[in-house]
């Protein structure tokens, strides 16, 4: 099993964590104490380089998949069924990858907008999740811009 396999399961794991505590979190009944209003900016930053890591992660292992579907597919002795179950694997794996490191970062920034004290939550905490996302879109992006560049 390759790291970025293992990486993808844990950040699955991160994703469910972080979206049970944000639930329960945000009914009321959060397990940790509420941390102070003043910490959203310094965890805006965090959470931006945790999603741009994710969104690294999620390119990288999408290149992992497609090199192995494209061993598996240039395969002369397959059957086009075969090719094309390779094929609708391999998307498959590629969708799950990809929304198992885009949901970590983003549920985690879900929970924590909901771990910031505050009556009315505070917008800089409100837009967590948003800076979570906004990092996995830039890992992706570099990562893909990087590809390209690469290509002949």
């Amino acid at each position: 099993m390759s790291a970025l396999v293992r990486a993808q399961k844990v950040a699955f794991w991160i994703a469910v964590a972080s979206a049970t505590l944000g639930f329960v979190t945000s009914a009321g009944c959060g397990p940790l104490p509420e941390l102070p209003g003043g910490l959203a900016r310094w965890l805006h930053p965090v959470l931006l380089a945790v999603g741009i890591v994710a969104g690294l992660a999620a390119a990288a292992r999408n290149d992992e998949i497609d090199r192995t579907r494209w061993q598996v597919v240039e395969d002369p002795m397959l059957t086009s069924d075969e090719r094309d179950y390779a094929h609708r694997h391999a998307e498959r794996e590629r969708r799950w990858a990809s929304t198992a490191f885009l949901s970590a970062p983003l549920m985690l920034g879900y929970w924590m907008a909901y771990q910031i004290e505050g009556e009315g939550r505070r917008l800089d905490a409100q837009l967590l999740p948003l800076t979570a996302v906004v990092g996995c879109v830039i890992g992706y992006l570099v990562t893909s811009l990087r590809a390209r560049g690469r290509q002949p």
